[in-house]
């Protein structure tokens, strides 16, 4: 492996493994964890790219909020969260950033599912699914938004984690034939 991958690997884990604990224990991935990985992941990026390096860094890290950043918005997903992929984004670059949130909603939407199947709650969910859906399809009715019940969340930086990890390591999306890019 190269220079870069290595220390790619390396941060990119430990970052990932720090943020699940904090997340799994505490409920939250707290802001000096994001904010001083956001700007190591910057200095790494210029330190072995350059100025072009540091560009991509800042890019990936504000792609990283626009792919979030409206599931925070709109509260499906906590700040911790949104700030954690703009850190792995400035550590891994654009193309990493976009890979890493597209395997992470695949992985918690896994884990959800398994976490609803289990707790006996996929019928409730099937059934306002349901609803939602055809107030959206049908004109004449008007929408019923999806209810978020809090306390039935889970701690969506687990799977980010396990999504950055695994794509750092693997890029399981373009193994399984899905690249999101060229």
């Amino acid at each position: 492996m190269s220079g870069r991958t290595d220390v790619l690997i390396y941060g990119v884990s430990a970052l990932s493994l720090a943020a699940a604990a904090t997340d799994l224990i505490w409920g939250r991935i707290f802001n000096w964890l994001t904010a001083s990985a956001l700007v190591l992941g910057m200095a790494v990026s210029f330190w072995s790219g350059g100025l072009h390096g540091l560009g991509e860094s800042v890019l990936a890290a504000l792609l990283g909020l626009a792919l979030y950043g409206w599931m925070f918005w709109l509260g499906f997903m906590a700040g911790g969260d949104v700030k954690f992929l703009m850190a792995l984004g400035a550590w891994g670059g654009l193309r990493y950033v976009e890979e890493v949130a597209v395997l992470a909603v695949l992985v918690g939407g896994a884990f959800a599912l398994v976490a609803l199947f289990f707790r006996g709650r996929l019928p409730d969910l099937a059934k306002r699914l349901f609803a939602f859906l055809r107030t959206v399809v049908i004109p004449e009715l008007e929408v019923e938004p999806m209810k978020i019940d809090r306390k039935h969340t889970m701690p969506f930086g687990v799977p980010i984690a396990i999504a950055a990890v695994w794509v750092a390591t693997a890029h399981p999306l373009v193994a399984w034939g899905m690249p999101l890019w060229p």
